[in-house]
């Protein structure tokens, strides 16, 4: 199964515990607005990039926690919980979250005064971090079924066209392809009260990609958030080559943080089922210009 009694039991347990604390310092502050930069992305498309962007910005404060719309053992969270969550974090924190674009998520966020701000991807790059995290990733839901495949293409493979329920047979674990995955999270790239990203013009030089973009990025950033700072401050500070990518918990040295890695992995069986499920939205988000690739 994909989850059993004693997850949900722990989930009630976590939803109590944010719950308390949520109310608790709604008591303590009067109910006074604060202060939120919500560091959303799609899962596996750089999150800890952008994050580590912002606290390098004085002004803003780490938060140890990761809002998400699924659980690592499958259930998806309720819009309660995303509200006690991101409710209970202390005013200038950074919200690292996983969260689909969506009415509930947009209520629950219409609540408190968030800055949001949005990472993603070339969907191939994600395909090949996914595989490489849940056959890591003890804890994830898929784990144990990439576990049983004999090879890395196999997982890749999962990893683009998901998982259909009963896939192995009997199991009730299920997963997207990419492309439906992604449509979830798409309507951040258009949101006019968003700054939506590409992780390819956020990495720089260190990850094959322009410094002189990534700076712009910043600048980008820095306005979204209302923080005006000296563009010789920007280069000194926010350079890729003063970032370290090893601080991200997810971080894989060699697979991780540049661009275009897929084509070294991706084999034409991939491509093939890739173009199935996702190619229209890579053309859509400007990775391709067709599908001859």
């Amino acid at each position: 199964m994909s989850y059993q009694i004693k997850d949900i039991a722990r989930l009630h347990g976590r939803d109590l515990t944010f719950a308390i604390q949520y109310w608790k310092e709604k008591f303590l502050t009067g109910n006074r607005s604060k202060s939120l930069v919500l560091c959303n992305s799609y899962p596996k498309s750089g999150t800890h990039l952008l994050y580590q962007i912002l606290y390098s910005i004085p002004t803003l404060k780490k938060w140890d926690d990761i809002v998400s719309v699924q659980a690592l053992c499958g259930v998806m969270n309720t819009s309660s919980h995303i509200r006690w969550k991101v409710g209970s974090a202390p005013d200038g924190s950074i919200i690292r979250s996983h969260l689909m674009y969506c009415d509930e998520i947009l209520d629950v966020l219409g609540a408190f005064n968030c800055k949001t701000l949005f990472i993603y991807r070339d969907l191939r790059d994600v395909a090949v971090s996914h595989a490489r995290w849940v056959t890591k990733e003890k804890r994830i839901f898929l784990h144990d079924i990439y576990s049983q495949y004999s090879s890395f293409d196999q997982q890749l493979m999962s990893s683009i066209k998901g998982l259909p329920l009963g896939s192995p047979f009997g199991s009730n674990v299920s997963q997207p392809d990419i492309g439906t995955d992604f449509s979830r999270w798409k309507g951040w790239v258009s949101d006019e009260n968003t700054c939506a990203v590409k992780f390819e013009d956020l990495v720089g030089e260190r990850g094959g990609g322009s410094e002189e973009k990534r700076l712009y990025m910043v600048d980008k950033i820095l306005a979204h958030l209302e923080i005006n700072l000296p563009w010789q401050q920007i280069k000194d500070k926010f350079a890729s080559t003063v970032m370290n990518p090893e601080e991200s918990h997810t971080y894989k040295k060699g697979g991780k943080g540049s661009i275009g890695g897929w084509k070294s992995l991706f084999k034409e069986h991939h491509k093939v089922a890739f173009k199935e499920v996702a190619g229209s939205t890579l053309i859509e988000l400007g990775y391709e210009d067709s599908l001859n690739w």
